[in-house]
């Protein structure tokens, strides 16, 4: 039944789970009708509310699937921040789920098979103290009483004292934190109750416990899956195109961070107006802007380029029109074509089409056999639409044009005939 079930009917059975709780008497056998909801969970279900529980399929690693059950503990907020659907002034049905109940609802979806992990977030309604005292109980059920072993990724708050950014990163296999803008300058524009130097201290701080695991698990001790210790590495998320900051700047606030260890990857959210906030007019941003900051910082966490190497338009964006990788290679055309026979796999792995997964598999064949044309690239996994322009094999050519772009009407930056949209929650909500 479980496989089969809607997403829906899932998520509306979690949070019948909820009704367990000490503000109403749990329904027993037989007994009519059903405990109500108590009123802080009674419109879970309104669009308005942000939905508090969501499901979603990851795929970490190639050929590998992990389920994760997303949770908002509360879309209640302190914060007034301009680009927010759970800012403090905007008229919306909040609602909020203790600690205990977010244990049962997991652990309620976790036998039904529907998930393997979990991921936590929350609104910050009152003092960083208070709410982080609550992830921190959540964890602890989960862990210490129902000795869950499995992955669990929460978001910290800023703000949050030493003791307790210690505790929840010892129980968390990931922490993450969003940062926003690049800089407080910035920042201070969209989030006025927000300070930035306070976030990166808070991240700061938790990056250096993460930093601290890892080396200890480099140098023997065995992990504990109760205590992972945020081995998993860190998170950041930043809002792109609610400030003015370009593109070169979150690159490289991103390469910074990432220089000093402990962080696993950044997190990228196009801008979206949100109803009955101060930048509900606010044009939105094109996704594919996320996108190609998506594939900026994979260049930099699995290409081994540097921040300065990629390549940016006269206002310091990435070319929208041009994946980054291919607006590199066009850019610095005395590093082509390639030898494919040759070449060194860090030379291959710069070629647009060419993974570094493709590139040992180059490396390892061509010692053993003679690839002799785009057949044999292709079955080795080149992208050979988009190599071929850029390599020779055996002194040929296997291209002439390097790479073609079709003619359209508009600019990808322009996004013609698409409305202005207005939302009632963000996308990136549960990132």
């Amino acid at each position: 039944m479980g496989k089969e079930m809607a997403l829906g009917r899932k998520l509306d059975l979690l949070m019948s789970l909820a009704l367990d709780d000490r503000e109403g008497m749990p329904a027993r056998a037989g007994q009519e009708p059903p405990a109500p909801l108590p009123p802080r969970l009674r419109h879970v279900n309104d669009v308005g509310a942000l939905r508090p529980l969501n499901i979603r399929e990851l795929r970490p690693l190639p050929g590998m699937r992990m389920s994760l059950l997303r949770v908002l503990m509360t879309n209640a907020c302190s914060f007034n921040c301009h680009y927010c659907p759970m800012r403090r002034d905007r008229s919306m049905p909040r609602t909020l789920l203790k600690p205990e109940e977010l244990v049962r609802i997991f652990m309620g979806a976790l036998r039904q098979g529907w998930c393997e992990g979990l991921f936590v977030t929350t609104g910050i309604p009152g003092r960083p103290v208070k709410v982080m005292d609550d992830l921190i109980q959540a964890l602890e059920l989960l862990r210490e009483r129902h000795r869950f072993r499995g992955y669990i990724h929460v978001k910290i708050v800023p703000g949050a004292e030493t003791a307790q950014i210690e505790r929840i990163t010892a129980l968390a296999s990931r922490v993450s934190l969003n940062l926003e803008a690049p800089c407080g300058e910035t920042l201070a524009r969209i989030a006025p109750d927000k300070s930035f130097d306070r976030s990166l201290g808070t991240l700061e701080e938790a990056r250096r416990l993460v930093v601290q695991e890892r080396e200890a698990q480099a140098y023997g001790r065995p992990s504990d899956q109760l205590h992972p210790g945020g081995a998993s590495g860190m998170t950041m998320q930043f809002v792109v195109g609610a400030t003015p900051d370009s593109d070169r700047s979150l690159i490289g606030r991103v390469s910074e961070l990432y220089a000093r260890g402990g962080i696993h990857h950044a997190h990228f959210s196009a801008f979206r107006p949100i109803r009955d906030t101060p930048m509900e007019s606010v044009r939105a941003t094109p996704a594919m802007r996320e996108h190609r900051l998506y594939q900026a910082d994979y260049l930099m966490r699995r290409y081994g380029f540097a921040a300065d190497e990629l390549v940016f338009d006269g206002g310091g964006n990435l070319p929208l029109a041009t994946e980054p990788k291919v607006a590199w290679a066009l850019a610095h055309p005395e590093r082509f074509p390639v030898e494919v026979r040759t070449a060194s796999r860090s030379a291959l792995v710069r070629v647009p089409g060419i993974g570094p997964a493709t590139a040992r598999r180059i490396v390892a064949e061509r010692s053993s056999a003679i690839l002799r044309g785009l057949s044999d690239l292709r079955r080795l996994g080149v992208v050979t639409t988009r190599a071929a322009g850029f390599l020779t094999l055996g002194g040929r050519r296997l291209q002439t044009t390097r790479w073609s772009e079709q003619l359209g009407f508009w600019a990808a930056d322009e996004e013609a005939g698409v409305p202005q949209v207005i939302y009632e929650v963000s996308p990136g909500t549960f990132r």
